[in-house]
């Protein structure tokens, strides 16, 4: 990966060469997005732009033959959150801003894509079927109206994800090339604002109750999952642990995913309240 990034640093040809070959490799357009968030975030905005421009031309092939708009969503995702961070030098502030691409995704996918939209609205009237042996027929129908936007909110969140992995591994060649052990210490120290939990917890109980906003609440959560995984980062390496602590810990992923992805989140939460990397550093 380091290679990739020392290539594309050469000149805007090359940068805009490598934006190009990785959106056209299925499900690779993350490495693009990364490639131009890192011009956006070393050369600037100006350099940046025209590297974008060319890493959407692949994005306009896969419209035209799957009606896909990932490539899109991801490196513009990217692009934005790179811009921010460059202007606020704030990575907290850029990841909040991922949900941008997360509701995109789920406000442009029945409108630009109905093909993919169509699938899954037939894995919604599959789903509720399914349900229909588990439930009582009023108990499914009363909750029919929320599995469909769920999904659209989980197929934004899951590009969200790839989104901020872009403007992530961006940042990580960055301060590989220019500073290095700069990005383990911005990764490590994520905390994100207090009024990004306000947001968070008003979006989740408006939509427990309003099928409407049901597509936001997975999109509002993927920013506190980052965090998660940021904070347990943090205190292995403030607590100076093995490295098998962070095997262990995603190994873990491939058994329990929905629990540690709550449990993350959970933490997270918890974590913009109380501040454990403070008080740990504090107690040491």
């Amino acid at each position: 990966m380091g290679a990739i990034a020392r290539f594309s640093m050469q000149g805007p040809r090359q940068a805009a060469f490598m934006a190009v070959l990785f959106a056209a490799i299925p499900l690779m357009y993350w490495v693009s997005a990364a490639v131009v968030a890192l011009v956006i975030l070393s050369q600037g905005l100006n350099k940046g732009l025209n590297v974008m421009l060319a890493a959407l031309l692949p994005g306009i092939a896969w419209f035209a033959a799957q009606q896909d708009i990932t490539v899109f969503i991801v490196v513009l995702g990217s692009a934005g959150m790179a811009c921010i961070l460059r202007l606020s030098a704030s990575l907290p502030k850029a990841i909040s801003l991922s949900v941008v691409a997360g509701l995109a995704t789920a406000w442009l996918l029945p409108s630009l894509s109905p093909t993919w939209f169509e699938i899954l609205q037939q894995g919604s009237q599959e789903y509720a079927e399914t349900l229909q042996g588990t439930m009582d027929a009023q108990t499914v129908k009363a909750f029919e109206p929320w599995i469909l936007p769920m999904l659209l909110g989980g197929i934004g969140a899951m590009i969200q994800l790839f989104a901020i992995g872009g403007l992530l591994l961006g940042r990580f060649w960055q301060a590989k090339l220019f500073n290095p052990n700069g990005f383990q210490v911005e990764f490590h120290t994520l905390r994100l604002p207090y009024w990004y939990v306000a947001i968070a917890l008003g979006v989740f109980f408006i939509g427990v109750s309003d099928s409407s906003w049901v597509s936001l609440m997975p999109v509002i959560l993927v920013p506190l999952f980052i965090m998660g995984i940021s904070l347990v980062h943090g205190v292995i390496a403030m607590k100076q642990l093995s490295s098998q602590w962070l095997m262990a810990f995603y190994i873990s992923f491939l058994f329990f995913l929905p629990y540690m992805y709550a449990l993350l989140i959970l933490v997270a939460l918890l974590d913009i309240l109380v501040d454990f990397r403070k008080r740990l550093k504090d107690t040491a």
